[in-house]
């Protein structure tokens, strides 16, 4: 059996319960200095009815303290290691999640309307606050949050009135994770509008000329965003050869609008990787019409399209594994630890029947850096991919694919719904 150890990292106290400090009484907390290890028989940092507020529950073997051998401690102030290595973190676990928030708005101590609280239960937030999480949840056994996110903030300068747990409206921020938004989930069927070529945003269905520069935004080739719905004619007819549509998401409205329209020369609209309007032209059936974004990968002559399926056939793209084309591989080897794992993805992706997101693939060395990733982490090389799936948690997914997945696959204590497969050695975690 594995040398199972905790070792503490920072000066901290060991908790009877997963509440801050100024909570427990005397007799409920016990200070541990950084470098202190204690041999455990076990560890958890959630069970059936969620997290544990940011901390980990270590059972100690063959010792107590105050007549106690379960304890919890938090979670950024020790480390679980197995013979020598750590298992948590372990991988992804350390890249940071992050709310963000889209209009001013409340956060609460308990998820309820504003008004039935009492001042000393809310603070007001104002619009384009980011805070970094420790986790977040949107349901426990007893069901949703009305509409909330429950999230504990990782560091404690940015605690409110002292505190780390908070409420929040889910219409009013969101949580990104490697600069994604991971809840409230994406619709994966939402529609996308994607620019094929330089254009123009406008604030009327008209020619450009004919627009004041206040009513004109420009977006390069390749632009992606996500659409709440969009039009191409209304009652009185077409929009003059324009696409009408109106951005999802608040973070992306444009001059602070989400209604615009585009020359529906230089756009399309896409709903799961297919093109939906305009409606592409024909040609041979062995010539693939790619519009999205085109780029070199190394040791290939060939230009690469971000809608082009990384396998032939395959429904994961080449503008997943890189970003949309932003992070192009620094070698040959990665591109092909790339196609590796798009092999595999495409089996799981055939059993689960269900359209994919890809949260995370490769991250080049400053992106994995400025995200908290691992040091060591198997996206830097390609091999890594971190999914979700529309009605599944991770460990849902994970569950599925545990008997024949040849390497890595974790769950997230921090981000409940995404499942990190990767082709790296056979091993789990977060289980």
């Amino acid at each position: 059996m594995a040398d199972r150890f905790l070792r503490v990292t920072e000066d901290t106290v060991f908790k009877l319960r997963p509440e801050q400090s100024f909570r427990l009484s005397d007799a409920e907390k016990y200070p541990v200095a950084a470098g202190t290890t204690f041999e455990i028989q076990s560890y958890a940092y959630a069970d059936a009815t969620g997290d544990f507020n940011g901390h980990i529950r270590v059972a100690l073997k063959d010792k107590e303290i105050r007549g106690f051998n379960t304890w919890y401690v938090y979670s950024l102030d020790a480390q679980v290691e197995f013979d020598g290595q750590v298992v948590y973190p372990s991988e992804d676990q350390t890249a940071i999640p992050l709310l963000k928030v889209t209009r001013s708005t409340i956060f609460k101590r308990r998820p309820l309307q504003s008004a039935m609280l009492p001042d000393d239960e809310k603070v007001s937030v104002p619009q384009g606050q980011s805070y970094a999480l420790l986790s977040y949840a949107y349901a426990d056994t007893q069901g949703d949050f009305s509409s909330h996110i429950r999230f504990s903030l990782r560091y404690s300068q940015n605690y409110i009135q002292g505190l780390n747990t908070w409420f929040v409206y889910d219409k009013h921020a969101y949580v990104e994770f490697d600069r994604r938004i991971v809840y409230p989930p994406e619709d994966p069927n939402a529609p996308v509008l994607r620019s094929t070529q330089n254009t123009l945003l406008k604030r009327r269905p008209l020619q450009s000329t004919a627009l004041s520069a206040g009513e004109t935004y420009a977006i390069p080739a390749g632009t992606v965003l996500r659409l709440h719905s969009y039009a191409y004619a209304d009652a009185r007819g077409d929009f003059n050869n324009h696409i009408k549509f109106a951005l999802r998401y608040e973070k992306d409205y444009v001059m602070q609008l989400s209604t615009w329209y585009v020359y529906e020369g230089h756009a399309q609209v896409e709903r799961n990787g297919k093109v939906v309007y305009p409606l592409p032209k024909s040609a041979p059936a062995s010539t693939p019409i790619y519009t999205g974004r085109g780029f070199k990968l190394p040791g290939n002559i060939s230009t690469f399209y971000s809608d082009q399926p990384i396998i032939p056939g395959g429904n994961f793209t080449w503008g997943e594994a890189t970003k949309n084309g932003t992070r192009i591989p620094a070698t040959e080897e990665i591109v092909k630890n790339i196609i590796g794992l798009a092999r595999q993805l495409q089996r799981v992706r055939e059993q689960i029947g269900q359209p994919f997101q890809v949260n995370s693939w490769y991250r080049p060395p400053a992106v994995n850096r400025a995200v908290g990733g691992a040091s060591q982490s198997y996206h830097l090389t390609g091999k890594a991919a971190d999914l979700q799936v529309e009605g599944y948690s991770g460990r849902r997914l994970a569950n599925a694919v545990m008997t024949w997945w040849p390497g890595g696959i974790g769950i997230y204590s921090t981000i409940p719904n995404l499942l990190h497969l990767d082709t790296g050695p056979r091993r789990f975690w977060g289980f």
